[in-house]
């Protein structure tokens, strides 16, 4: 698994909104994909978010929680276990060297550090200042408001 998507790239996948086509396109071509902790807790807390905004009847909800699930079971979505003290090494060094320059926040540098523990070559996402620490920290940037 070389490809590694940022959560909010990952909820695209499973809720329809700007940018969803291009993040499905990239993840039917890379296959499997590397889902940490960081990524069960934001997507879940994302999908009930909207359910409490109202954007989300309970049955899409528990459509969305479901579809998940599913990806999960069957690997397309493959847990992986992190050192979390050396990511969040990784990102403080990430945070020293690059932040006062790219202004970027604590979680999207956790998903960068993350990415390159992994020994990711890629991060998918739509955020440029997480793009722009990815390419800083070496790993080649899919920015998916770009992707046609």
């Amino acid at each position: 698994m070389k490809t590694y998507l940022d959560s909010s790239a990952l909820v695209k996948v499973y809720v329809t909104e700007e940018f969803s086509v291009a993040t499905r396109r990239e993840v039917q071509s890379v296959g499997q994909l590397p889902l940490t902790g960081l990524h069960v807790l934001e997507i879940t807390n994302a999908f009930h978010v909207l359910a409490g905004r109202r954007l989300l009847s309970p049955e899409e909800l528990r459509g969305l929680l479901d579809h998940f699930e599913d990806d999960r079971q069957s690997r397309r979505l493959a847990g992986v276990a992190l050192d979390w003290p050396k990511v969040f090494h990784e990102a403080v060094q990430l945070a020293r060297t690059h932040s006062r320059l790219l202004l970027c926040r604590s979680l999207d540098i956790l998903h960068v550090a993350a990415a390159v523990e992994l020994g990711c070559t890629r991060l998918v996402s739509a955020d440029d200042r997480q793009l722009s620490l990815a390419r800083a920290a070496g790993l080649g940037a899919v920015d998916i408001k770009k992707t046609r």
